[in-house]
């Protein structure tokens, strides 16, 4: 299995002290529990402001207006000593998602991530976890098997930009009210990677992301993917970053599977990147961030010295610069989630059918849309307030129909 992206997970020992401690037993489980609620009352007093986010301003996927000064650029190119080609940041870069969260934020929804392994003790993501399983030894220990100072767990990053709360620290997910299940998932096998599928759909996931591929996806995982459309939960993943044009013969991906979400990346200009893989078969683009040249999206990195030393000393070493189509995949699964959040009974076809037909046609004069749909950029950017009031809408629709 190729990952271009990991994911780690968070210990349910918390929350279930936090839930059952208010019982009998003894004094030292008393003043834990007591240690947790004081916890809880001290993280409702963190300004719930999303601009009051620590990093906000390097948050172009969020709110490209605001992080399009020029300031940013040259704060980099100053720090790193080197020119950055992007001069500025389009203000029409981010996925249009602030009014969207005047709508919905994501509670009550469940998403899963598919990964390697994730920091569930990130300051950033530890409050938003619901669940964390280890697939390859059937434990809830999905740390990462590594210790680098240059890279970080993606897994980590990827659950970052689907559910990092507001909490007045770093960044914020597209679905910051939304829960994770984090699956750590590593072994090759078909069965592994089923297995992992069955563990989200069985605790209650409505979205899964994947950030990884094969490019030879089996006939057992396929079969797969169509029990989980048919279920209700609506499956994204990751094209892959290595340019290339996945109608070619060979390449059979599971983003170009009918019953997924095929993801490619867009940058920080507001177009596809180049590294974006393409095809008839990839159905949008989200932010990814461009290439090491350009300042790349933010993400969470593992906590500490451990992780990626991209943050250019500009931000702490438990956030990171990156860039891919695995992070492009977590947005969009977070705009999923808002859309369940409005919509519960909302089907992964139309989930697929509102987005593609809510996307912004990116691109300008580069572009060629025919009926809709360029080969590079699939049917367009996502746009998550157009996406969420057609899911807002279509419930209303059917309530009126019935």
């Amino acid at each position: 299995m190729i990952y271009s992206k990991k994911i780690t997970l968070l210990s349910i020992l918390v929350s279930a002290l936090f839930v059952s401690g208010c019982g009998t037993g003894s004094s030292n489980n008393n003043e834990k529990t007591e240690e947790l609620i004081t916890e809880k009352l001290v993280i409702k007093k963190v300004p719930m402001v999303v601009s009051e986010e620590t990093y906000y301003k390097y948050l172009w996927h969020i709110d490209s207006k605001n992080s399009s000064e020029q300031k940013i650029v040259e704060e980099l190119s100053n720090i790193t000593g080197r020119e950055f080609w992007t001069n500025n940041i389009d203000p029409n870069a981010d996925i249009n998602i602030l009014e969207a969260w005047k709508i919905t934020k994501g509670k009550g929804v469940k998403i899963a991530v598919i990964d390697d392994g994730a920091d569930v003790y990130h300051e950033d993501l530890k409050d938003n976890i619901f669940l964390a399983y280890n697939v390859d030894n059937q434990s809830n220990n999905i740390s990462i098997n590594y210790n680098s100072i240059t890279d970080s767990s993606h897994g980590n990053e990827c659950a970052g930009f689907i559910a990092a709360p507001i909490n007045g620290k770093g960044i914020v997910g597209v679905a910051p009210e939304s829960k994770l299940i984090l699956i750590k998932q590593e072994e090759e096998a078909d069965s592994a990677v089923i297995e992992a599928f069955e563990y989200a759909k069985n605790n209650g996931a409505k979205v899964i992301s994947c950030s990884w591929g094969t490019t030879a996806v089996s006939e057992a995982v396929v079969a797969e993917l169509k029990s989980l459309y048919d279920a209700g939960i609506t499956v994204v993943f990751a094209s892959g970053n290595e340019g290339l044009d996945l109608d070619e013969e060979g390449i059979d991906d599971e983003s170009e599977v009918p019953w997924v979400i095929g993801v490619g990346a867009s940058s920080e200009i507001n177009d596809v990147t180049p590294y974006s893989n393409y095809g008839l078969n990839i159905d949008l683009i989200a932010p990814g961030g461009d290439d090491s040249t350009s300042i790349g999206i933010l993400a969470l990195d593992d906590s500490g010295n451990q992780g990626a030393t991209t943050n250019y000393g500009t931000v702490s070493n438990d956030y990171a610069f990156t860039f891919g189509t695995s992070f492009s995949t977590p947005i969009v699964a977070g705009v999923i989630g808002l859309m369940y959040s409005v919509n519960p009974d909302i089907t992964p076809k139309e989930v697929r059918d509102i987005l593609i037909s809510t996307t912004d046609k990116v691109g300008g004069n580069n572009a060629d849309y025919w009926n809709g749909f360029d080969l590079e950029r699939a049917y367009g950017k996502i746009n998550a307030l157009k996406a969420v009031k057609e899911a807002q809408k279509l419930k209303v629709l059917k309530l009126i129909s019935n």
